[in-house]
């Protein structure tokens, strides 16, 4: 969760560049958004849609109306990073296009979904589309993901409360 702050961090500060362009900044932040959160986040949105707002007192003075979109800017980003400080990363929804998946694997694909991030997920389930990959690689993988990770996987699984029941008898 680490480098994906730092990521949002550097779009915060990206905002007092003289030469700051509302366009590209909005693109590089939704691509940060879309690599931390996924394609579908919710947050994607809040970027899109800030905008100058061209009414004839900030016609009058380009400076202010400059002023007020970065200010809307930071705002955005610094709610969302604090959203992530506090409840951490959100679950990335990916529908389920099978419903023969016993318990088990679901309760293991929830708590991949649930603790990595949606390229971290995609380079797991690129490591296990090779051949040959071993326990050694998948732990490796883990271990880049960084030391918190595979304990919170194993953690969301454990709390479960069909698991934990299941663990009880």
């Amino acid at each position: 969760m680490e480098k994906e702050l730092q990521l949002l961090h550097s779009r915060l500060r990206k905002l007092e560049e003289k030469s700051f362009d509302l366009n590209s900044w909005k693109q590089g932040t939704i691509a940060v958004l879309d690599s931390i959160l996924g394609p579908e986040n919710l947050k994607r949105k809040l970027i899109e849609d800030i905008d100058f707002q061209m009414s004839s007192w900030s016609l009058r003075d380009s400076t202010g109306d400059v002023d007020s979109v970065k200010k809307t800017c930071a705002d955005v980003l610094e709610t969302i990073i604090m959203e992530i400080e506090t409840f951490g990363l959100a679950e990335i929804v990916i529908p389920d296009k099978s419903d023969s998946k016993n318990d088990g694997m679901q309760l293991v694909e929830q708590a991949l979904r649930k603790e990595l991030s949606q390229s971290q997920l995609s380079d797991l389930l690129d490591l296990l589309k090779q051949k040959d990959v071993s326990f050694v690689d998948v732990v490796d993988k883990l271990k880049r993901f960084g030391y918190e990770v595979a304990p919170k996987i194993l953690a969301s699984i454990i709390l479960d409360p069909k698991f934990a029941k299941g663990l009880m008898k």
